[in-house]
């Protein structure tokens, strides 16, 4: 196993945390019972700092563990992750 490295790691924290607050924000707009443009603004801004996390993630996995494999010639172990990452990048 590959540790992520530092900066990449510290991002995506960072942005799980954003990620946190919204998901918050938007529990207390439902309690609230506030306008639904603006509670779908708030879910917006939670799945984009998700997919910027999971880009972050995936980059952080290509640079390290994919490249090792590359080096080990373990074409097959490639191919099958490439293939696993395709279903979740949309």
């Amino acid at each position: 196993m590959i540790k992520m490295e530092n900066p990449k790691k510290k991002d995506a924290f960072m942005r799980l945390r954003t990620a946190g607050g919204h998901l918050k924000a938007i529990e207390r707009m439902l309690e609230e019972d506030q306008y639904c443009a603006d509670i779908l603004l708030q879910l917006h801004a939670v799945i984009a700092s998700l997919k910027k996390i999971s880009d972050i993630i995936l980059e952080n996995h290509l640079e390290t563990c994919i490249r090792e494999a590359i080096q080990r010639g373990e074409e097959d172990l490639i191919v099958r992750e490439l293939k696993t990452f395709m279903k979740y990048k949309a």
